[in-house]
């Protein structure tokens, strides 16, 4: 990194909107589906 400049981390860290959004969304199938809830992509 060139001097003087700073890395910062927001606190607390986390996935991003969507990615939030599919994990509930996947929670929500499996309460209401039960298992096995197939996605077409990795979450």
């Amino acid at each position: 990194m060139a001097p003087g400049k700073k890395v910062l981390l927001a606190a607390p860290r986390g996935y991003c909107a969507g990615v939030d959004r599919a994990v509930v969304t996947v929670e929500k199938a499996l309460e209401h589906y039960g298992s096995p809830v197939y996605v077409r992509k990795q979450i």
